[in-house]
């Protein structure tokens, strides 16, 4: 049974959500293959999306929107533990907590959380990591529809494509917003005459 279909995850995330507390959580596909996991904290919950802060190397690295039904694990060790004491510690624990809140950023459905993305105005990263897929997609959002999101990709380069790319939402395993590397990118970013 997956970990992120049972009512007590809902209970447990709330529980980490209310206590602010360092947690990592680990995503597998429908085969229980994994495929990436985050470390930081958990902001928001609703009935399919958490929405969460990551950290690499005690360094924020944007808020991630991950689907409840990818998650096989949340855990909460003594290394997470530790790790929550330097974060407090340092106060950067604090700062990422006012930062997100700072996002004006609230959990719907996909096409609800897209729009209020396009609204905002700013880069976000899109990665597809299911069925030997490895996707990553980074730019504003420029249409979203009842299935998919449009976004203005920028490339390697800080030069737009001439069309937008274009995500299903089935096919997303994660979205980042806010991240210092999507953010820094969009400030130079040009487009192709």
């Amino acid at each position: 049974m997956r970990f992120a279909q049972t009512f007590k995850m809902k209970k447990r995330i709330k529980k980490y959500i209310d206590s602010k507390s360092y947690v990592k959580v680990y995503l597998a596909d429908y085969e229980g293959f994994e495929l990436t996991s985050f470390g930081g904290i958990i902001v928001e919950q609703n009935e399919k999306f958490i929405l969460m802060s990551d950290l690499n190397d005690f360094n924020f690295d944007g808020v991630v929107i991950v689907r409840k039904s990818d998650i096989s694990n949340v855990k909460r060790s003594i290394n997470e533990s530790f790790f929550d004491t330097i974060i407090e510690k340092e106060g950067i624990k604090q700062a990422i907590i006012q930062r997100t809140a700072n996002l004006n950023f609230k959990l719907g459905d996909f096409t609800e959380m897209f729009i209020s993305l396009k609204e905002l105005g700013i880069a976000i990263i899109i990665e597809q990591l299911y069925a030997n897929v490895s996707k990553f997609q980074v730019g504003p959002v420029s249409k979203v529809d009842k299935k998919k999101v449009f976004l203005d990709y920028f490339n390697a380069n800080g030069e737009f494509d001439f069309k937008p790319v274009t995500s299903k939402f089935k096919d997303i395993t994660f979205v980042r917003i806010d991240s210092p590397y999507a953010n820094l990118f969009f400030k130079h970013v040009k487009w192709i005459e």
